[in-house]
C-alpha cells in the first residue's frame, strides 16, 4: 500500500523522513502478518465456543449520551446532523 494514501486516510501529514520510517514499519508489520498465517490453529477452540460457555450480558440500561451538537463538534465535515466521510471502499 502507498504510505501517502494511508496517511491521507488517517488525516495526517508526513515528512519525507517519516514516510520512509512508516514505510519500513508498515512493511515489517505485513511481514509479521505473513508469519502468523503459518501458525496451525486447527485445534484451537475459540472463546465462546468451548463447552459449557454461557454468555453473561449486563442489563441494557439507558444512560446520558451526547447531544447531536456534542457528537458533531469535532467532525471535519458534517451536513444535516450527519458525519460526512470519504468513500474508502471502491
Amino acid at each position: 500500500m502507498d504510505i501517502e494514501y494511508i496517511a491521507d486516510l488517517a488525516r495526517i501529514s508526513l515528512s519525507p523522513d517519516e514516510k520512509k520510517i512508516f514505510g519500513e514499519q508498515f512493511s515489517s508489520i505485513l511481514d509479521y502478518i505473513e508469519k502468523l498465517k503459518e501458525v496451525k490453529i486447527d485445534d484451537v477452540v475459540l472463546k465462546g465456543e468451548e463447552e459449557g460457555f454461557e454468555n453473561n450480558l449486563r442489563e441494557d440500561i439507558p444512560s446520558k449520551s451526547f447531544t447531536v451538537e456534542e457528537a458533531l463538534r469535532n467532525a471535519p465535515s458534517k451536513f444535516n446532523n450527519l458525519f460526512i466521510v470519504p468513500k474508502i471502499i471502491e
